[in-house]
């Protein structure tokens, strides 16, 4: 524990409302076990930010005014130096002191300074030390209000030395060498403070607090449990570990409200981001905003906005003593900041019906008569259809481009000139041109599989659960519409209005052209078949009219497979599902199912 001595003072240098100098201040006050705080903030409201320590973790503002009627606002949090000093005083009932000189027109400086999470890695001691090499090559004239507020602590400092034996002083890293310095002084000039009329202890109200708290919910929260466990271990608690905490349980969160899968690919893009966003702009952690953007680039606006909501969210405000509460901006607070926008798909604002309705979930019911009341919801089969069709010119053209091949330059110009073979060939003074290959045919099928639905690990004594329990085939309602075939989550595990059920596929596979598919699911011949999506590829090759079968999925099929295939003159065409569009897959995977035709009317006032 590093921490700066003189005489019966122990000082620690801080930079204010940041969690690693809090977490500092708290292990040397365990360590030196003082008898006297004494921070920097201003002497004129000591009665107000004590109180204000006093409630952590609950959140306090203390509200003053300038000369000028300007208002002041001084944050209590617990994730500051300052307020965690005269919190752990006031736990042990020992004195506490604010001891700085309170002045008006202090400009808003910033100093440039390592990012604080190095404290976590080389200590306080390299951290200042580092700081005050650098001050040595930067070094600024003192500003006047500065050596006031210096010349003053340093006179209180004395004047507390003479009264207890081990005094704890918290103090800006900037101060505490010059204060040291002052301390020796046999005489010191008369200060005063700026006038203030009234000062008002208050607290914030829940969305101002989300706004305008330092260090995020999150991070304060982290902070606040570490420190009541008091282990050592756990605190002081690590950020990069924080921040990997908060991104996956908001994963979880995103995965329950929208319904999409969340594969691993998504927390390993979104560290690497925030790491190279961070690095950019100096830091070694990102700060919150650069967690946001990461988690909107590297996912959608939906898992940033779940972020979001878990970041901001503070749990220890409870105001007891019934403070007023004020709505405060950052701006008011911290001056300029940025804005991110989510861009979520809202609900219609006219459409106060619907969500009326949805608040009665619990009634919902599906109760399906038979297999063929059953149907789907149009706007969603235009979709699948579509991408479907995307699939088949995306195998076709793969087929193409492997069947490609460069010949000298004769009588046609083919496909275009092909640079690169005629340089390498330069030698030889002729023209290479592209010559596209010829795809054997059409595509007749397409299968999709999102999840080859491999059992979940059982508890002790239960059984081996399935994830995608519901399988079925669906038969095309026009020409327009193909076969499908499909693997899901049960049809009423998630009823979201009154005949609707929203469920989630495993994989599917989709025959052209329509009614000519029996129920692939009871077939025998497709008994041999090791899994779920195996069944749909083998189904797809029997039905596929035409010779190509586009097979997406996060693993090739089996050469067993692929011999089958060629038996009956057909060929599979894989393509790996990442190198589709997750935003796209995510919208394919989730379905309606209605019990009755007659649920299509109602059903675009519960499906968004």
């Amino acid at each position: 524990m590093f921490y700066l001595r003189k005489g019966n003072i122990f000082a620690v240098p801080v930079l204010h409302y940041t969690m690693e100098f809090a977490a500092q201040v708290r292990l040397a006050f365990n360590e030196i076990q003082p008898d006297c705080v004494a921070v920097e903030l201003a002497e004129t409201m000591n009665l107000h930010l004590l109180h204000a320590a006093s409630r952590l973790p609950d959140l306090s503002v203390v509200v003053a005014s300038d000369s000028e009627n300007h208002p002041l606002y001084y944050m209590c949090e617990p994730c500051d130096a300052a307020f965690e000093a005269l919190r752990s005083a006031l736990e042990v009932q020992i004195p506490a002191y604010c001891i700085d000189l309170d002045v008006d027109d202090y400009p808003q400086l910033r100093d440039h300074l390592p990012d604080p999470y190095a404290i976590q890695r080389i200590g306080l001691q390299s951290y200042y030390e580092i700081y005050q090499k650098s001050l040595l090559h930067t070094a600024k004239p003192i500003n006047k209000l500065d050596a006031d507020r210096e010349i003053y602590m340093a006179r209180r400092l004395k004047e507390l030395a003479l009264s207890y034996d081990r005094i704890l002083f918290v103090g800006g890293m900037t101060h505490i060498e010059n204060i040291f310095n002052l301390i020796d002084r046999s005489s010191f000039p008369d200060l005063q403070h700026a006038r203030r009329d009234a000062v008002q202890l208050c607290t914030l109200s829940e969305k101002s607090a989300q706004d305008v708290m330092a260090e995020c919910g999150w991070i304060s929260k982290k902070y606040e449990e570490a420190r009541q466990d008091g282990l050592k271990e756990t605190f002081p608690p690590d950020r990069q570990k924080l921040i990997y905490q908060l991104c996956k349980e908001s994963s979880a969160a995103y995965i329950k409200t929208t319904g999409n899968t969340f594969p691993g690919y998504n927390l390993r893009n979104i560290m690497k981001f925030v790491r190279n966003y961070a690095l950019i702009n100096n830091q070694l952690m990102p700060d919150l905003f650069q967690i946001l953007t990461a988690a909107k680039s590297c996912v959608d606006p939906n898992y940033a906005y779940e972020t979001w909501t878990l970041a901001i969210g503070y749990p220890y405000r409870r105001n007891v003593d019934n403070l007023p509460e004020l709505d405060l901006s950052i701006e008011e607070v911290w001056g300029n900041s940025k804005l991110i926008c989510f861009q979520l798909k809202d609900k219609s604002r006219k459409n106060h019906l619907a969500q009326k309705r949805r608040k009665d979930k619990a009634n919902f019911r599906f109760k399906a008569p038979s297999l063929f009341s059953i149907c789907s919801y149009p706007p969603e089969d235009v979709i699948v259809e579509k991408f479907g069709e995307f699939l088949k010119k995306k195998g076709s053209q793969i087929l193409t481009e492997e069947a490609a091949r460069t010949a000298p330059f004769s009588t046609s110009l083919e496909d275009g000139i092909d640079t690169r073979e005629t340089i390498r060939h330069w030698h030889e003074k002729k023209l290479y041109v592209k010559v596209k290959g010829k795809p054997p045919g059409g595509v007749g099928s397409v299968v999709i599989v999102f999840d080859e639905d491999s059992p979940e690990e059982p508890k002790k004594g239960a059984a081996t659960e399935e994830k995608y329990p519901w399988h079925t085939t669906w038969i095309g309602e026009h020409d327009q519409e193909s076969d499908m075939a499909f693997y899901a989550t049960p049809v009423t595990a998630n009823v979201v209005g009154p005949g609707i059920s929203r469920c989630a596929y495993g994989g599917f596979m989709m025959s052209y052209p329509p009614r000519r598919m029996f129920d692939i699911w009871q077939d025998p011949d497709y008994g041999e078949c090791s899994s779920k999506a195996e069944v749909l590829l083998m189904a797809s090759i029997d039905y596929a009219v035409k010779p190509l079968v586009v097979y997406v999925a996060s693993k090739p099929p089996r050469s067993l497979l692929k011999s089958f295939a060629k038996r009956y003159g057909k060929k599979i065409v894989y393509i790996p599902i990442g190198q589709l569009s997750p935003v796209m897959l995510n919208k394919l995977r989730v379905f309606h199912v209605l019990d009755g035709h007659d649920k299509r009317d109602i059903a675009d006032e519960y499906i968004f």
